[in-house]
């Protein structure tokens, strides 16, 4: 009776709690997103770069590892989002994780509307390219002075500017995606065996 109270009981989303509850989870969450973005997202692409890369392509890669992981934003931000935010939201089922994307998504709307075009350019045309354009060109480097060279000769701030403000976008995207799909499974194996997982005091036997 008690192991079947036990199991009813995980399947249970947490209660929703007051507006201040919920505006710290949805801060948490919010701060988690931009984790990912700013910095797995290029811990990531350094592994594959590294490790991955040389062994499919038997060879050094020709691309630099800049110009790789900003071609692959959307890559090395969404997929870890989707895993990382199952997980959490195995553990802890806040339904404010589903909406995490609406912070970055008008942060990023705000930059495109109001991206300085010049007089000879199509706002809306640049204004894309700016911040969802691929085809980066960026030399290799091997030290500070040129990576400094290249910033100003480069496609490095355009590469910058979508990791500060798509990236975050791609990665909220995926941890609400990765929200929805742990709060739709909860009876599964997966989800029995991450709860098993869940760091915290756990009761005597």
């Amino acid at each position: 009776m008690e192991t079947a109270t036990a199991q009813s009981e995980l399947t249970i989303p947490q209660k929703s709690g007051g507006p201040l509850r919920q505006t710290i989870r949805y801060a948490l969450h919010l701060a988690a997103v931009y984790v990912i973005a700013n910095a797995t997202t290029m811990w990531l692409a350094g592994r594959v770069y590294d490790w991955v890369l040389p062994l499919i392509e038997h060879h050094s890669p020709t691309a630099s590892s800049l110009q790789f992981a900003f071609s692959h934003l959307f890559l090395f931000s969404f997929f870890p989002a989707v895993l990382i935010a199952f997980m959490f939201s195995v553990w802890y089922p806040h339904r404010v994780a589903l909406f995490v994307w609406i912070v970055p998504v008008v942060i990023l709307a705000y930059k495109v509307v109001t991206f300085p075009a010049t007089v000879f350019q199509d706002h809306w045309v640049a204004a894309f390219h700016e911040y969802f354009g691929g085809e980066f060109i960026i030399g290799d480097f091997h030290s500070y002075q040129e990576l400094f060279r290249l910033y100003g000769s480069s496609d490095i701030p355009r590469g910058i500017e979508q990791l500060h403000f798509t990236a975050p976008v791609y990665a909220a995207i995926g941890y609400g995606t990765g929200a929805w799909l742990a709060m739709r499974s909860t009876g599964s194996g997966l989800s029995a065996a991450l709860r098993k997982l869940k760091p915290g005091i756990r009761p005597r036997p």
